[in-house]
């Protein structure tokens, strides 16, 4: 059916923060869309206005059932929130605990997940009539969405007329051996689960989405692909967390697999926690208890942003500030080697008294707040350049200055990133640790990523194979983009394995090309002429069903 070297395959990559869609034999994904949806099918552009503020000044009574109903739902898990009883603003905030990340990867609302392609074939041209031809030929669905004719969850006003799909659909899975440990019971159990996600993706997108093939393939290994790597140790620092994966011939060796809670979204709700306790500090004399405010928020009453606050359009927000924290100049990349003056950021020693902790930062603070107009006045007088300034404090959206030089917390907050290698982590209790790791798999772990490398490479048998991995480290994701970090990293991990091995860590300069590295190894392998005999037909699936698909795809 396919053979040559040009397909024009349309290539998707869904993960929990953003999807990817692009044609096959692009050096990029032409449409990145957010990973969240309004339940009426409208995805965000930005979490600087909300959808449904109108109809919540409209709402004289303030429901918060009928709240629910305009809210935004994931594709993947949502924010998981910290368990506390003692205010309600941090009963709100995001878990500071990492093992509850690690449920990236399994899709909880498949009508979503449906409705981000759809999405893409419209912004990118897919399935239109008259798209090469003069004339195209009708093809009416089955059904709008996979879970039947209207959905609970998505519905969708906009209608799906569309040609027929000519393009080859290349879906990225997340190539996960474990999902999260409360779906964890056994082995038999885990596979059935992630087969069964297999199988009702390959449902949507020949039976909603009419694709006349399909091939579903692991990001680990299109990652090494895009590389020029065949044997490979992909290290994905990503929102959900890190992960570790070998790839020894294009195939993933899913036992020796690593992936801890560590990631993007976990350094931001690290942030978010010492930045609410700083607010917190400033705003007890005063009686006038603030949280962070986004952009969207400013200028809401009382009354309706406590109506809000609990929504994940809020969560989704704070998020996107913590964001824009995180890559502000102030933040600096991790060090080369840690010395004898490297300490863990925001981890407060043992013998310390935190109350008398507690006065001496409210002293530094109210000695802040006096000179504050005092320093501002004589930045202007100076005419001092603007990275200068911005690495001795940073503004919240609301206008609330957070001091960077004068406090341990705001020195701590410029070198966020080197958690990623502290073997001991602020903000956790033992006993939570304690209890998540009697359950969970063996491919799940709290060690930091050069722990997670060695422990990686332990589970792999043959030594010549480790000894070529230690050589072929590739290192991928969005929140890898720290400076100095493939350097720290490679001496870290040169630290832990034998001195025979010689690490040396692959990681590319441009930013696109590490971001997107998964989907870039899918266009390259779906141009490849050696490729074209792997697609699922649809005359196949509908011969076989999904039975083949197992046996196919890796």
């Amino acid at each position: 059916m396919y053979c040559g070297d040009e397909t024009g395959s349309f290539i998707g990559e869904l993960t929990s923060s953003s999807c990817r869609f692009g044609y096959g034999g692009e050096d990029c994904p032409k449409s990145v869309l957010s990973s969240f949806m309004y339940k009426d099918g409208t995805i965000p552009v930005s979490t600087n206005k909300c959808y449904y503020l109108k109809y919540l000044k409209d709402n004289k009574t303030g429901d918060k059932t009928s709240l629910q109903d305009e809210d935004i739902v994931p594709i993947f898990q949502s924010y998981p929130r910290r368990n506390t009883e003692n205010s309600k603003i941090t009963d709100i905030s995001a878990s500071t605990d990492p093992n509850d990340y690690l449920n990236n990867g399994y899709i909880e609302n498949f009508d979503a997940w449906e409705n981000a392609w759809h999405k893409s074939f419209q912004a990118l041209n897919v399935n239109r009539k008259n798209k090469h031809t003069s004339g195209g030929k009708f093809v009416q669905t089955k059904r709008k969405f996979s879970s039947g004719i209207q959905s609970s969850t998505i519905s969708s006003t906009q209608e799906n007329e569309s040609g027929e799909i000519i393009h080859p659909i290349l879906a990225i899975d997340h190539g996960n051996t474990h999902l999260s440990p409360e779906l964890f019971t056994g082995e038999k159990y885990n596979n059935a689960i992630i087969e069964k996600q297999k199988n009702t993706m390959l449902e949507i997108l020949y039976e909603s989405l009419s694709a006349p093939a399909t091939f579903i393939a692991p990001s680990p290994m299109l990652a090494s692909f895009g590389n020029g790597r065949q044997t490979s140790l992909v290290v994905d620092i990503g929102a959900g967390g890190t992960r570790v994966t070998p790839i020894v011939d294009g195939l993933i060796l899913q036992q020796a697999q690593r992936r801890n809670g560590r990631g993007g979204d976990w350094l931001g709700a690290i942030q978010e926690r010492v930045v609410q306790d700083i607010i917190l500090k400033k705003t007890k004399n005063q009686g006038n208890v603030k949280a962070i405010l986004p952009r969207y928020a400013l200028g809401l009453s009382p009354k309706h942003l406590e109506n809000v606050r609990t929504s994940m359009f809020h969560q989704m927000a704070i998020r996107d500030c913590m964001y824009e924290m995180k890559t502000a100049p102030h933040v600096n990349g991790v060090a080369f080697y840690r010395n004898d003056e490297w300490t863990i950021p925001f981890l407060k020693p043992k013998d310390e008294d935190d109350e008398d902790m507690q006065e001496t930062q409210m002293e530094v603070e109210d000695d802040e707040d006096k000179n504050e107009s005092e320093s501002d006045d004589e930045d202007e007088e100076e005419n001092v350049d603007y990275d200068t300034v911005s690495k001795k404090s940073y503004y919240l959206p609301d206008g609330t200055k957070i001091s960077l030089e004068k406090t341990k917390d705001g020195k701590d907050l410029c070198r966020l990133n080197e958690l990623l290698f502290a073997s001991e982590l602020p903000f956790s209790s033992k006993s939570s640790s304690e209890t998540t790791s009697k359950a969970r798999p063996v491919t799940h772990s709290d060690l930091p990523i050069h722990e997670l490398i060695k422990d990686s490479l332990s589970a792999v048998a043959d030594a010549d194979v480790r000894k070529e991995l230690c050589g072929n480290i590739i290192l991928t994701g969005a929140a890898s983009l720290v400076t100095n970090i493939e350097q720290r990293l490679s001496l870290e991990t040169q630290y832990l394995v034998p001195g025979m091995y010689k690490c040396k860590v692959i990681a590319s300069r441009n930013s696109v090309e590490r971001r997107y590295a998964s989907w870039i190894g899918a266009s390259v392998l779906s141009s490849l002429g050696s490729f074209q005999q792997l697609w699922l037909s649809r005359r196949e699936y509908e011969e076989y069903g999904t039975t083949l698909a197992s046996q196919r795809f890796p």
